[in-house]
C-alpha cells in the first residue's frame, strides 16, 4: 500500500462544544502548525461517524465496512507524521466523538496483528494529545491515557505528550491563562515538530 508524504499533521477537534475549551487548544495548535507545512484540521463532532460494529469484518482484509465520514480519516491517518487529537475529559474519559474514532482504528490493528501487513507501519508518528476536564480530581486523565496507549500502539505513535487541562469548567476557559498556550507550545517543542 503506497502512502503518500503530502501530509504532515492531522488534527482532530473531537469536542461537541465548537468555541470550547479543547476546540481553542485544538485551533491554536493549528496555528502553530500551518506555516510547518501541510495539513489538516478536523471538526470531528461535524462529521458522521458511527461506533464500530464489532462485527469483526475488519479482521478479513483489514478494512472497515461501514460507509461514513471515518472514510476521510482513514485516507489521512497512513500519510501523516504529526497527529493531533483534543478531547474534553467526560465520565472520567475521552469524549464520546473521540472515543468512537479510536474504537474505529480496529481496522488497523487487525492489519498489524491479524494480517502482518499494516500500511500504519511504513512510517512513524508523533502525537500530541490535548485533554480539558473541568475538575481538579488526580486521576481525571487515567481512563483517556489507557486509551490513547493503544492508539499510539495501533497508529505506530512512537513519541507522545499529553497535556492535560483542569479546573475548565466554563467554555473558553482556558484562555483566561496564558500559561495554557505555553505549554502546549513547549510540547510542540519537545517533540521536535519542524
Amino acid at each position: 500500500m503506497a502512502v503518500a508524504n503530502s501530509l504532515k499533521y492531522l488534527i482532530l477537534s473531537t469536542s461537541p462544544r465548537i468555541g470550547g475549551n479543547s476546540d481553542t487548544a485544538a485551533r491554536y495548535v493549528e496555528t502553530l502548525l500551518k506555516a510547518k507545512g501541510d495539513g489538516v484540521f478536523l471538526n470531528t463532532s461535524r462529521k458522521k461517524i458511527n461506533p464500530c460494529l464489532g462485527c469483526n469484518l475488519c479482521s478479513r482484509d483489514g478494512r472497515c465496512v461501514q460507509k461514513d465520514d471515518m472514510a476521510e480519516i482513514y485516507e489521512l491517518l497512513p500519510q501523516i507524521n504529526y497527529l493531533v487529537i483534543a478531547s474534553p475529559i467526560y465520565a472520567m474519559g475521552l469524549c464520546a466523538q473521540a472515543k468512537a474514532i479510536i474504537d474505529r482504528l480496529q481496522p488497523y490493528w487487525a492489519q498489524k496483528y491479524l494480517l502482518k501487513q499494516s500500511e500504519m507501519q511504513q512510517k512513524r508518528r508523533k502525537g500530541l494529545y490535548l485533554l480539558t476536564a473541568g475538575t481538579n480530581f488526580n486521576t481525571v486523565f487515567t481512563g483517556a491515557e489507557i486509551t490513547l496507549k493503544y492508539l499510539n500502539n495501533v497508529l505506530e505513535v512512537e513519541e507522545f505528550r499529553i497535556v492535560g487541562f483542569k479546573n475548565l469548567e466554563e467554555k473558553g476557559e482556558i484562555k483566561k491563562d496564558p500559561n495554557n498556550f505555553n505549554r502546549i507550545l513547549e510540547a510542540i517543542n519537545q517533540m521536535g515538530v519542524s
